[in-house]
């Protein structure tokens, strides 16, 4: 896509939400308390996930430029980005969240190969890695955090992120080639050093199946469930046993096909891998021991700002029927407030749930961070 130089700016929203029953009843909001946008001195992000890390939060953000000194945004574009955080403050004293980008602004976070116009190139008004010389672009867009599967002492983090091969035209789709598996490696404690990444599987998905974990993940138990889109814009999932088996390792998957897990790794069009009432737009799943529940956070359609959630007794389900529990007033800009790529890590302690929106500027009412 030929990006245009617009200016997004984030608002995280903290939600605390109580069960009557988890399987009786929709989700009942408690209240909302205001934060403000996030703090990212210098910078002009699009969508933004967030992930716990190592006692503090890694964002990994979408199309990422400068704001330069004139208050006008920069020419040069990056693909996806990353930055730290630390936790939000509790609602009865809130305060606005600031990220540190100690790398500085140009590196990716998510590298291109080189068949991607790696090199970049300009058009459009804009130029960067990922950017061809004809003005279509690979997108490098992260659609969910990396997938966190181990943390040990002094920092260690081990974790894996899965990125589209896809080329537009505008917001037209070319050509998409797979999902490739990055490793993504931390081995220093703090906020100092961003983590290290590394393409490491080239098309672990084809085009012709699912990108399982492209969409959303979670752990329970030991077991990794991710999950990736279908041709209906629902969700369909696999899962590995930690335990015996390895992210990168195809043979440690099961799928979910026709109501059974299978080691035969389906089509991208079987209908039997659909799992019914959930969505793929931009959203996330977790596990909370509260309700004893799989919980699915997310957005509907552009460019409304409303959030849904639906619940699950097993991560294959069945799913409840979505609930919205917020919704959020849209923006004045061309690209009005959305929901954020994902909503952000839930703090199962309080019940309370972080998620966040996205707004062009001029800032519109939903720039703002709230407790729900």
């Amino acid at each position: 896509m030929a990006a245009r130089l617009v200016q997004y700016s984030a608002a995280l929203i903290v939600c605390g939400m109580v069960f009557a029953s988890p399987s009786l009843s929709p989700p009942v909001v408690a209240k909302t308390t205001n934060y403000g946008d996030l703090i990212d001195p210098g910078l002009n992000r699009d969508s933004c996930t967030s992930a716990l890390w190592n006692k503090n939060v890694l964002w990994v953000c979408r199309d990422t430029q400068q704001v330069l000194k004139n208050g006008s945004i920069g020419h040069h574009l990056v693909a996806n980005t990353a930055s730290f955080s630390g936790f939000p403050s509790s609602p009865s004293h809130p305060k606005q969240l600031l990220l540190s980008s100690p790398q500085g602004y140009g590196p990716l976070f998510y590298a291109f190969e080189k068949d991607e116009c790696s090199a970049g190139g300009c058009g459009d008004n804009v130029c960067g890695p990922g950017i061809c010389g004809d003005g279509t672009r690979w997108v490098g867009w992260p659609d969910t955090t990396p997938l966190v599967v181990k943390r040990g002492l002094f920092g260690w983090v081990d974790a894996y992120g899965f990125m589209a091969k896809q080329r537009l035209r505008g917001l037209e789709v070319l050509n998409s080639t797979g999902n490739s598996l990055f490793k993504v490696t931390s081995r220093f404690p703090g906020e100092n050093i961003i983590p290290s990444t590394t393409m490491h599987i080239d098309a672990f998905w084809s085009p012709t199946e699912v990108g399982y974990g492209t969409a959303c993940h979670v752990i329970h138990d030991g077991i990794a469930y991710l999950y990736g889109g279908t041709p209906n814009a629902k969700l369909a999932v696999a899962r590995v046993d930690l335990s015996r088996g390895s992210i990168e390792d195809r043979k440690s998957y099961e799928f979910y096909v026709n109501g059974t897990w299978t080691r035969k790794t389906p089509l991208f069009t079987d209908p039997g891998i659909i799992l019914p009432n959930t969505s793929q737009k931009q959203g996330t799943i977790y596990y909370s021991p509260k309700w004893q529940s799989f919980v699915w956070i997310g957005g509907d359609s552009f460019p409304d700002a409303n959030a849904y959630i639906s619940t699950a007794p097993k991560a294959e389900g069945p799913w409840s029927t979505p609930q919205q529990f917020y919704s959020g007033a849209v923006g004045n800009g061309t690209l009005p407030c959305v929901l954020g790529a994902r909503a952000s890590q839930p703090d199962g302690r309080y019940g309370r749930l972080y998620i966040h929106l996205v707004d062009e500027d001029p800032p519109g009412p939903c720039n703002r961070l709230r407790c729900v």
